[in-house]
Parts: C-alpha cells; structure tokens; sequence
C-alpha cells in the first residue's frame, strides 16, 4: 500500500503490511491481524481532486493544463480510504477489527488446552469464511474443528457452503476444508462439499491445492454416493489425471482407497500404454502402485509389457524405479531380470539413476536411495 499525503505511518502500522508466513510462530506475527490500518487523514492536505466522501466525481481543476509535461496529473477520482484494496492475505470483514494478537493468542490457548472451547467456538462464528483465507485465522478454524463437538464443527463448517471452490483452490482455506472433510461425518459437513465440487472436478482435481481435497474425500469418504460420482467425473480425463503433477495424487488415492470399480479403472488407463506411463515423471508413481495393488490381471499383464522393455526402463530417469519393482516382484522370474541388468551394467554406471538402481537391486555395492517425491 502506498500511503498519501495527509495519511500518518506509524511503526505499527508498518508492520502490520508485512506479509505472514504460516509456518512462523503466533509469538513472532505482527501485533495486528485485522485489514489496512485505520489512516487519519486532514483532508486540507490532500491535492486537489481527492475527497473523502462518497461524492460524484469532480471535473479537473482549470489549473491541471499548467501542469509540467512529462508529470502524470491528478486523477480527478474521489477517493473514499474505507474502500482502500486491503493487503493480500488479510481479513478483509470490516467487522473483524476486534481479531488482533491477543485475541488470537487467547483463542488459541483455550482451544488447545480445552478451556473454555464453546465460548472460543463461539466468538469465531459468522467470521469462518474470513479466518480460513487469513495465514493465521486458518490455524484457529482448524483447531476449533478439532476441538469442537460433532454439532459445534458442523455449525463453524455451515459458513464455508457455497465457498468451497474458492477455498480450495485458496493456498490457506484449503487446510480449512481438508480438515472439514477429515474431523466431520459425512452428513456433518463432508457431503457438502462434495456437492460443489460436482460439474468441475476435473479441472479442480489437477489443481494445486484442490487436489488435496480430493485425496481426502477419497481417503476419508470413498465409499460415499457423493465421493464416488466425484471419482467417476474426475476419471472421464484419466490419462490426463495420471500425468499431471497435482492430478497423480488423486489417481494415486484411489488406487489406494477407491472402490475396486474405480482402481480397475485406473489400471487399465495405464494399462493401454504401460511404457509410456512408466517412463513419465508423475504416472511412473501410479504404475509401481499398480504392480502391487491391483489385481492379479492387470499386475500379470504390465509385469508382461514391461519386461520386455525392461532395459529401455532401466535407463530412463524415471522408467527406473518401475524397472526395480518388476525385478522385485514376487511373480517376476528374478535371475533372468537381473541377467538384462548386468548385460548393461556399464550403460547404467554412466548415469546416477542407474547407479542406484543398481545399488538398489543388489549389483553395486553403493548405498541404495529411496524415492522421494
């Protein structure tokens, strides 16, 4: 924010623009939480053109063609300060003014300690929406989520209907609704959300922080009508889903919690092209899932396809760690996997990749590595 003339800064209010971390500690945040500071303005000192009341605008002085060429001049607009855009990230209710540092502190201790935690619940109701995209009002909507009785949680996540696309997609709200979705029944306030997402769900499944609303659907509410109309939507783009780098984590949910309809359907989706999914960044995850979940069809025909093209795995950054799991698989003829290994060992000694893969699989004596995302 740019302050203008007439507006007085003080030390607070300079620090009350930084922006939040939601990693840092409550002890080290501004001493403020609310919207913009409060600025008092002399309106005597403000260039002509500004105003302060809600009036229509005012034609140019005649005295603004004298001013120099080359200088922007005065936009002759009204200014109304309320109306002031707020700092990204801030609680932006005017009724909110009271949600300063202490307050904060003060709900805080008595929703993690258990004291008092009806009346902490209740000071934060009719200000959810506000709280969840704040960095540290979020924190306290999740604790009181956890905190709260069934009927007390359902009444705090009721303010979040008609919200949840926006939330999700927010890169605090989201945290909000994950714990909506994994402290509340379904009928308490999962359902809900599963609702607003339908039509969408696909483009909200590959989104950065909509897709851990999905896993935790799925995780928490897989067998529910609502989840399961969801995964049906989401999986009209399956190949897509599979690729992406949010998407793979939906489809890696369900591999791991959707119903067995639903795991058959991704399997087959890496089915058709087993090679290409094994050597992509994001599907090479689904495809080592696949080999060891899914059923006995569609493990015996990828373990098929894919030791044939075992070399051609083993070489590629990605491909590699599906070619460990084939050789390690309990239905793979491990000797004759091995003896393709070391045919090409000198090969694999050229790239890290493949010198832990031999490492991993028992031709090297360097250290193994394990995947990490």
């Amino acid at each position: 924010m740019v302050a203008m003339p007439g507006m007085h800064w003080n030390e607070a209010d300079r620090a009350q623009t930084a922006p939040l971390c939601p990693e840092r500690p409550i002890a080290d945040l501004p001493h403020l939480l609310s919207g913009a500071p409060v600025l008092h303005v002399d309106e005597s000192k403000l260039p002509s053109g500004f105003a302060s009341g809600d009036q229509e605008d005012r034609p140019a002085s005649s005295s603004s063609s004298d001013a120099p060429k080359g200088r922007r001049q005065s936009d002759a607009r009204n200014w109304t300060f309320e109306k002031i855009p707020m700092v990204p990230g801030r609680v932006s209710n005017p009724g909110m003014a009271w949600f300063n540092k202490n307050t904060c502190e003060q709900l805080q201790h008595q929703l993690q300690d258990n004291i008092d935690v009806s009346q902490a619940i209740e000071a934060l109701q009719g200000h959810v929406w506000d709280l969840s995209r704040h960095p540290v009002g979020c924190r306290l909507v999740q604790l009181a989520l956890e905190r709260g009785n069934q009927q007390e949680a359902a009444s705090l996540a009721s303010e979040l209907k008609t919200h949840v696309q926006e939330a999700m997609t927010s890169p605090h709200a989201n945290y909000v609704l994950q714990k909506l979705v994994t402290q509340l029944t379904w009928s308490k306030g999962a359902s809900f959300v599963a609702w607003e997402l339908r039509g969408d769900a696909a483009d909200l499944a590959r989104h950065r922080f909509g897709c851990r609303i999905f896993c935790r659907l799925i995780e928490f509410h897989a067998a529910k009508e609502g989840t399961e109309d969801l995964v049906e939507e989401v999986l009209q783009e399956a190949e897509d889903l599979c690729c992406h780098p949010f998407g793979h984590h939906v489809a890696q949910a369900i591999l791991e919690h959707g119903s067995q309809k639903h795991r058959d359907a991704v399997a087959a989706t890496i089915d058709r092209n087993p090679l290409g999914f094994a050597k992509n960044q994001n599907a090479s995850y689904l495809v080592e899932r696949v080999l060891t979940s899914c059923s006995d069809y569609y493990q015996e025909s990828l373990l098929f396809e894919l030791s044939s093209s075992l070399v051609d795995l083993a070489l590629s950054r990605y491909g590699c760690y599906v070619a460990r799991a084939v050789v390690e698989h309990p239905k793979t003829d491990r000797k004759l996997e091995m003896a393709k290994l070391t045919a090409v060992r000198q090969e694999l000694n050229k790239t890290k990749h493949g010198q832990y893969l031999m490492a991993d699989v028992g031709l090297s004596l360097l250290k193994g590595s394990r995947r990490l995302k």
